[in-house]
């Protein structure tokens, strides 16, 4: 009796170790891998992306992909776009016949790009965040001297100011192949700078060292809706005698704090960097107004000549011209920070654009 126990009991306890076994291994038979072709990269980034290697003991009957906020995507396997710099947490969820579920993610460091002019070669640098030339294109008008880059419904262009040896143009270029997409006369006769505010209805700003004038202009057909000269801010309780458009160094936009976001005017003479809000038309019988704002950043006076600059999240990135670099700028004290992009070609480096 006391034999046939000890079988009975191992017998129960050879069964109990197969059922748990089998457990386990039911769980643990569904596993998500995904694959991706490029962990990192430069803006817009163009990814493969493959779930073949994941695996369920019964087969597998939905793979679904999110890439970030961007999009969900189900399908074992495509390509996908990232249109704006940041970092991204691609998720691959797989469910089993079975219905059992695993989730395995990774990440993706999509970086800006810095497009740049230089003027004498009349060519047009994209580079990437530790300043290496990916692309080089022609410039379709001679001296490009102010860079804006925009996007409109996933679509990135380019839009370039150029002297054009006195016959001031804008052209609007596509930045993967140089295209030019529409050619329009720029107003003024000497580009100090271009701009793009993307908040709807989406505008170029340019500003002119000749005329000193600030103008707004359609980017759908290239009229000048508004022109802001020196006597507009005259005005200003915040200039007081301060030169302010005698010299214009550059215009860049940036988001907030504003709805419309804020143009920033370098006036290169006192070598102070001014904010300037936009205040949006409240009907076709009104038109935009600047406000300039207090407080303008002095910059250090080692970066000038400063021939183009651009924001990129907190800090401001200026191309310091006879150095040949783009250097990044603390806004809270005006000094560089140490990070610098140097090594492109040319010598005449005008304009800044950064890709984000």
């Amino acid at each position: 009796m006391i034999g046939r126990n000890r079988w009975v009991g191992v017998f129960c306890l050879v069964a109990l170790m197969s059922l748990l076994l089998g457990g386990c291994v039911s769980v643990n038979s569904t596993k998500a891998v995904p694959d991706v072709s490029s962990l990192r990269g430069t803006v817009p980034l163009t990814i493969s992306y493959d779930a073949s290697a994941s695996e369920a003991r019964d087969g597998i009957s939905t793979y679904r992909w999110t890439f970030g906020d961007e999009a969900e995507i189900y399908g074992i396997s495509g390509s996908f776009t990232f249109n704006h710099a940041g970092v991204y947490d691609i998720e691959l969820m797989i469910r089993a016949a079975d219905g059992t579920v695993d989730t395995e993610s990774i990440t993706v460091v999509v970086e800006p790009a810095f497009w740049v002019a230089d003027e004498n070669l009349n060519e047009i640098y994209k580079l990437t965040a530790s300043g290496t030339v990916i692309r080089t294109l022609a410039s379709p008008i001679s001296q490009p001297r102010g860079l804006a880059i925009a996007e409109s419904n996933g679509v990135w262009s380019l839009f370039v100011a150029s002297k054009g040896d006195g016959f001031q143009r804008l052209t609007e270029i596509d930045p993967e192949s140089g295209v030019v997409l529409a050619e329009y006369t720029a107003p003024g006769q000497d580009p100090g700078g271009l701009a793009y505010s993307p908040i709807a209805p989406g505008r170029v700003w340019h500003v002119d060292r000749l005329s000193r004038k600030i103008y707004e202009i359609n980017p759908t057909d290239g009229r000048t809706l508004n022109v802001f000269g020196a006597t507009y801010f005259q005005s200003s309780p915040h200039l007081y005698e301060t030169p302010f458009l005698q010299t214009p160094g550059g215009i860049a936009w940036r988001e907030g704090p504003f709805a419309p976001g804020s143009l920033w005017v370098l006036e290169s003479e006192t070598q102070l960097l001014y904010q300037l809000e936009i205040v949006a038309s409240l009907n076709i019988f009104s038109a935009t107004q600047l406000e300039l704002q207090p407080d303008p950043i002095a910059l250090s006076p080692s970066l000038f000549p400063i021939s183009g600059f651009d924001w990129y999240e907190e800090f401001l990135w200026v191309v310091a011209r006879d150095r040949h670099q783009i250097t990044q700028i603390d806004p809270s004290t005006g000094a560089a920070t140490g990070s610098v992009l140097s090594g492109f070609p040319g010598a005449a480096v005008s304009g800044l654009a950064i890709q984000k």
